[in-house]
């Protein structure tokens, strides 16, 4: 028994999973905000101003979501 170290209680692995997620959103929030920042500015739509603001929102959370995605102090 000395041997064999302490016992799992099969719930470590879901902070990983949880991480990888939110990893994930980020990266998906940054595409999609970078996609909504530049498209519509590149095809001349009336509505730049507007799509912008929710772009930068985006951003900014995607930004927020990849920092804090790991455990640590994020930066």
């Amino acid at each position: 028994m000395s041997g064999d170290g302490p016992k799992g209680t099969g719930v470590e692995g879901t902070g990983m999973v949880a991480n990888d997620m939110q990893s994930k959103l980020g990266i998906v929030l940054l595409v999609l905000g970078g996609i909504l920042l530049f498209g519509p500015v590149a095809l001349g739509l009336p509505f730049v101003y507007a799509a912008s603001a929710v772009s930068v929102l985006g951003l900014a959370a995607g930004a927020v979501l990849i920092g804090t995605a790991e455990d640590g102090r994020p930066v």
